[in-house]
């Protein structure tokens, strides 16, 4: 039970419904997550107002509500550039805002593992509800799976199974090393997140998208690696294990299809090379975003400091010469996107926000406050997502954005651990 006043007892409890929701949501469908992320906004407005102003005087706070303007005015100028998609301009605000609500996540968390773990574990139900329906509505591998991956395609998709496949090793490891956790409860434990990771790594090789065929290994490896070094025979065997099948995945996954992508790839990077880029051919994957790069780069130098407004996609359409991308709806790389919607600006804004995460996390854990297993989802979690946007926009996909402000939004909260509630008493 929570102590406390009954206003800041409520508050509490409404924050972690929100909390539960939208992380479950947040790959598990729209609507969870919109209700989840308005319940957190209600919870971070009704404890400011009831005794926690101090919230506001928060750097990263402060930094937010300077963006949120900012983004505003970006958007005004987006519509006096182009009138004929002003609506757009200002109903994509949420995309770029998307920093911004990190600490509505932060101030319902603030560093209690005893809330951050059951929240991760109802988003990894949610990933697992949503592979599940591809299943039972017959959309599953291995055919066309890369396109309707648990509902958003696999560009996006991948980003939930990476991090998905990152945290069940995470958790096998803090299940290995366990004290508490033996005998058959382990075993149990165990067994189960082995058939969840196998589960992911099968939709994994069934996405099949080449910038996480890449990424996934390299992130098993690096944990894995991190692991051997301080580990004990046991344990050396467990993630050698581990480490071995990752790599059998990898090579499942590169099948005759994949093969065929990489060398149609290699006359596009020999175009490329030799600088003959009108002869970089439109139907491979990397032909089609150098061609986007491009179009975005030619806007772009127009207005480099500012960008051309939160709403882009209409520039896609913009150039006869390129008529093959009007069927585009992003950029294909998230920096790329920011770059041509917010300028120079609001990649500042982002770096900032970055840093200030990024110290939150670094000072947790120096101060013991940030488990270990947990900081290693994060980092690995994070560095997925930096790999998978530089060949897909997913900063800009509503369950993209919403990856930022959950796991931004857990390791910021550390930043508030001391503001809990007194004698507040959660269940593990």
């Amino acid at each position: 039970m929570i102590a406390g006043p009954l206003p800041a007892r409520f508050l509490e409890y409404f924050s972690r419904l929100g909390l539960f929701t939208f992380a479950f949501g947040y790959v598990g469908g729209l609507a969870p997550a919109n209700i989840g992320l308005g319940i957190l906004l209600m919870a971070f407005l009704g404890k400011c107002i009831c005794g926690e102003r101090q919230v506001l005087q928060d750097h990263f706070v402060r930094l937010a509500m300077l963006w949120l303007i900012v983004a505003l005015a970006l958007a005004a100028w987006g519509a006096w550039l182009f009138p004929a998609v002003a609506r757009s301009q200002y109903s994509s605000l949420p995309e770029v805002w998307s920093f911004a609500f990190i600490p509505l996540v932060a101030l319902a968390t603030r560093g209690d593992i005893r809330l951050i773990l059951p929240a991760l574990l109802v988003a990894l139900f949610g990933l697992m509800y949503r592979l599940a329906r591809d299943v039972v509505l017959g959309v599953g591998p291995p055919d066309h799976y890369d396109s309707v991956a648990l509902g958003v395609g696999r560009n996006l998709a991948v980003l939930f199974i990476d991090v998905g496949a990152v945290g069940c090793l995470v958790l096998l490891f803090a299940l290995v090393e366990s004290r508490t956790w033996r005998g058959l409860r382990r075993l149990a434990a165990s067994t189960l997140c082995l058939l969840i990771l196998a589960a992911l790594l099968y939709a994994w090789i069934a996405a099949a998208s080449r910038t996480s065929l890449v990424a996934l290994p390299l992130a098993f490896a690096a944990l894995i690696a991190g692991r051997l070094l301080g580990a004990g025979g046991r344990r050396i065997a467990v993630v050698g294990l581990m480490l071995a099948a990752a790599f059998a995945a990898l090579v499942v996954a590169y099948d005759a299809r994949i093969l065929g992508e990489l060398q149609k790839d290699s006359d596009t990077w020999a175009a490329i090379a030799a600088g003959q880029w009108d002869t970089v051919p439109q139907d491979t994957a990397t032909g089609l975003r150098f061609h986007m790069w491009h179009l975005a780069w030619d806007n772009w130098v127009q207005h480099p400091l500012t960008g051309l407004g939160p709403s882009v996609t209409h520039l896609l359409r913009s150039d006869p010469s390129r008529a093959f991308l009007s069927t585009f709806n992003q950029y294909h790389s998230g920096y790329v996107e920011l770059l041509l919607r917010t300028g120079l600006i609001g990649v500042a804004f982002y770096l900032a926000a970055t840093v200030l995460v990024w110290q939150a996390s670094l000072r947790a854990r120096a101060a013991g406050l940030l488990p270990r297993s947990l900081f290693e989802l994060l980092v690995a979690g994070f560095a997925i997502f930096v790999a998978l946007n530089f060949t897909n926009a997913i900063l800009f996909f509503q369950q993209g954005w919403q990856f930022i402000v959950l796991f931004g939004g857990i390791a910021y909260g550390y930043t508030w651990a001391e503001r809990r509630p007194a004698n507040a008493d959660t269940t593990s």
